[in-house]
C-alpha cells in the first residue's frame, strides 16, 4: 500500500505541477496581451491627437503666446475628465515645452540625462508606465517630421482604466478557476488512492486463498470499472484452478494405479536420496511385506546394495543422465536375485530440483517371458505352415493305403502258401492300420495349429499406431531410443484383422530396435495418397546389406544369431492378405525404412 500511495503522490505532485505550469504560461499570455493591447491603444489614441492639432504646414517656429490659445483649446478637448488621456504636450526640437494641456508646464526645457535620452527617438514609443492610485498610466512620446525633418514631439500621458478592468477581471477568474482546478485535482488523487486502495486489498485477499489452494473462494466485485476485467479474470482463474486441481488429483490417481499394474518394480527417488513413491511390484521383487514399514526397508535395501545407490549417484550426473546395468542385488533376507536396473534422471532443468526413476525387472521372469515368446512363435509358425505341410505329409500317406490295397490283391492271387499269405495279409492290415492311425493324429494336430478365423474391423491406422508405441515404449527407453510421430490428419478409416496388423508393426519395430543397439531414433509416419493408407518405420541403424536385399522376405533366411527367418515372410503374408504390399529401402550407414501400403476399400 505504500508503493500505491507514492505513487499517487507522485502523480498528483506531477499533476499540480503541470497545472501550475499552465496557468503560470497563461498568466504571462495574459500580461503580454495586456501590455501589447495598452500599447496600440495609446499609439492609437496619441496619433488621433496629433493628426487634429498638427496639420501637414505646421511650423513650431510660428507659435507664439500671441496664437497658443485655439490648440491649447484643441488639447483640453482631448484632456477632459471623462477622456482617457490625462495630458498632452507640445515639444520643439530644443526639447521645450510650447503648448500643454496644462498651460503650466509651458516654457519648461527638458535637461536631465533621463529625459533627454527619451527624446532622442525617431519613431513613436511608450517612454514609461506609471501607476497613480489603482490607475496604471502610460506616456507616450511621437516625434513630429515636417519636410522630413524633426520639428519637435508630440506627448500624452494615457490613463488605461478600462482596459484594465476588463484584465483584473478575466485575472480574477483565472485565479478563481486555477484554486478550484488544484482541488479537484487533489480531491481525485485521494478518490482514487482510495478506491485503488480498496480493490487492492481484495485482490491480495483473492491472492491469498489463491496461494492456499482454496479454489472454493471467489471474489466479488459489483462494480462496473476498470478492475472489472481483473476480478472476472480472477474468478476464472479461480475455476480454471479448481478444474486443474481435480484433474492432477485424478491423474495422480491414474499414474499411481499404473504404477501398481506395471510388470517392473519402480521407485521414484528425489535428488536429496528421499523415496518419493514406489509401486507394490517392486516391493514383491524385493520380497519387502507391505504392511511392515515397507519404505524403511527399501531404504535398508537399497543401502545393503551400493552399486545400485553408486546408478543413483551416476543418473544424477547431468552429463550421464541415465544408466543400465544387470546386477545381483541382496535382500534382506540374505537372498540373491538377478535383476536388470535401469536408472534414469527426470529433471526438466538445470535447476537442480527433479529425481531419478529407477526401473528393476527381475530376470528370471524375464526368461520365462522369452521362453513363453519362442514357443508362442514356433506355435504361430506351425498356424502359418499348417496347410502346406499337411499336403506334404497326406499325400505319402494316401500312396502308402493305395499302394497297401494293391499289394493285398496281388497276394491273393500270387501267394499260394496259405500260412504265407496269413503273414503277409496281416503285416498289410497292420500297414493300412497305421497309416489311417496317423492320418487322424496329423488331423488333430492341424486341426490345433490351423489359424482361426480372421474378423475384419474397421480401424484408423493413426489409433493402431498409437496402441503399438504404447507397447514397445518402455523398451525404446530401455534401449535409449527415441521415437517420433509424424501422422496425418483425418486419414480414411481401412478394413483390416487388427491383431496381425499390429503383429507385423511391432515386428518391423522390433528389427528396427535390433539395428540401433547403441541407441537411435525412430520415426513412424502415416499418411493417404491415391486410395491408399501409407505406413513407414524408419530407423537409424546400420542399414542392410545391398547383396542380400533380395532375400529379406524369404523364409528361414535371418542375419540374426538366434533368428528363426519367419518374421519378414508371415508379415509379407499378412500384408498380402490385406491386398497391401510390404517393402523396404534401405542405404548402409543411414538406415531403412519399411512401407506398408494398405487398400481404403
Amino acid at each position: 500500500m505504500k508503493t500505491l500511495y507514492k505513487k499517487m503522490i507522485i502523480i498528483g505532485a506531477a499533476t499540480l505541477l503541470l497545472e501550475g505550469i499552465i496557468v503560470y504560461f497563461i498568466f504571462v499570455s495574459i500580461n503580454a496581451f495586456y501590455n501589447g493591447l495598452t500599447n496600440r491603444i495609446a499609439y492609437l489614441l496619441t496619433e488621433q491627437v496629433k493628426s487634429v492639432i498638427i496639420p501637414e504646414n505646421f511650423d513650431f517656429s510660428k507659435i507664439s503666446q500671441y496664437n497658443k490659445y485655439p490648440v491649447r483649446r484643441l488639447l483640453n478637448r482631448f484632456s477632459r475628465e471623462d477622456s482617457k488621456i490625462i495630458s498632452v504636450l507640445l515639444i520643439d526640437k530644443n526639447n521645450r515645452i510650447i503648448i500643454s494641456s496644462d498651460p503650466s508646464a509651458e516654457g519648461k526645457e527638458y535637461r536631465s540625462p533621463r529625459e533627454l535620452k527619451l527624446l532622442n527617438t525617431d519613431k513613436p514609443e511608450v517612454i514609461s508606465r506609471n501607476w497613480r492610485g489603482d490607475i496604471e498610466i502610460i506616456d507616450v512620446i511621437w516625434p513630429l517630421f515636417i519636410h522630413n525633418e524633426r520639428q519637435g514631439f508630440l506627448r500624452t500621458v494615457i490613463s488605461v482604466r478600462n482596459i484594465q478592468k476588463f484584465y483584473k477581471d478575466r485575472r480574477t477568474i483565472l485565479s478563481a478557476a486555477s484554486v478550484f482546478t488544484f482541488a479537484i485535482i487533489l480531491l481525485t488523487v485521494l478518490l482514487t488512492s482510495k478506491i485503488y486502495q480498496s480493490n487492492l486489498q481484495n485482490i491480495n485477499q483473492a491472492i491469498d486463498h489463491l496461494s492456499q489452494d482454496n479454489f472454493e473462494f471467489r471474489p466479488k466485485y459489483s462494480s462496473q470499472d476498470e478492475f472489472t476485467p481483473v476480478f472476472t479474470g480472477l474468478s476464472k482463474l479461480y475455476e480454471k484452478n479448481l478444474d486443474l486441481s481435480e484433474s492432477f488429483r485424478q491423474a495422480e490417481e491414474k499414474i499411481q494405479a499404473m504404477m501398481q499394474v506395471i510388470h517392473e518394480g519402480l521407485v521414484v527417488i528425489d535428488m536429496n536420496m528421499k523415496i518419493v513413491s514406489f509401486n507394490d511390484y517392486l516391493l514383491d521383487i524385493l520380497e519387502i511385506r507391505k504392511h511392515s514399514a515397507p519404505e524403511d526397508n527399501l531404504y535398508r535395501t537399497l543401502h545393503k546394495n551400493p552399486k545400485l545407490i553408486e546408478m543413483y549417484r551416476r543418473a544424477r550426473d547431468p552429463m550421464t543422465h541415465a544408466v543400465k546395468k544387470i546386477l545381483t542385488l541382496e535382500l534382506l533376507s540374505g537372498k540373491r536375485v538377478d535383476v536388470q536396473v535401469n536408472a534414469r534422471s527426470i529433471s526438466s532443468n538445470g535447476s537442480g530440483e527433479g529425481a531419478i526413476i529407477i526401473y528393476i525387472k527381475n530376470m528370471g521372469l524375464v526368461q520365462e517371458v522369452e521362453q513363453n515368446l519362442h514357443r508362442s512363435m514356433q506355435y504361430g509358425v506351425i498356424s502359418q505352415l499348417a496347410s502346406s505341410i499337411g499336403h506334404e505329409i497326406r499325400n505319402p500317406l494316401s500312396s502308402m493305403a493305395i499302394h497297401a490295397e494293391v499289394v493285398g490283391g496281388l497276394v491273393e492271387k500270387s501267394v499260394i502258401d496259405n500260412s504265407r499269405r496269413a503273414k503277409i495279409k496281416k503285416s498289410l492290415h497292420i500297414l493300412n492300420s497305421e497309416v489311417e492311425r496317423l492320418g487322424k493324429l496329423i488331423d488333430q494336430f492341424f486341426n490345433l495349429a490351423k489359424s482361426k478365423e480372421i474378423n475384419l474391423t474397421s480401424e484408423d491406422m493413426n489409433d493402431v499406431l498409437e496402441e503399438v508405441i504404447e507397447l514397445v515404449q518402455q523398451q525404446a527407453m530401455e534401449r535409449n531410443i527415441n521415437i517420433h510421430r509424424f501422422f496425418g490428419a483425418n486419414l480414411p478409416r481401412v478394413n483390416i484383422s487388427k491383431d496381425q496388423v499390429k503383429q507385423v508393426i511391432i515386428n518391423l519395430i522390433l528389427n528396427a530396435f535390433d539395428s540401433m543397439p547403441k541407441g537411435g531414433d525412430l520415426y513412424l509416419r502415416s499418411g493417404f495418397k491415391e486410395g491408399t493408407i501409407i505406413l513407414s518405420i524408419k530407423d537409424t541403424g546400420k542399414g542392410i546389406p545391398p547383396e542380400i536385399t533380395d532375400r529379406v522376405f524369404d523364409l528361414y533366411f535371418s542375419t540374426k544369431e538366434n533368428g528363426g527367418g519367419i518374421g519378414l515372410a508371415i508379415s509379407r503374408k499378412i500384408i498380402e492378405a490385406h491386398e497391401g504390399k510390404l517393402y523396404f529401402e534401405s542405404e548402409m550407414g543411414v538406415g531403412t525404412i519399411f512401407f506398408i501400403e494398405l487398400p481404403v476399400s
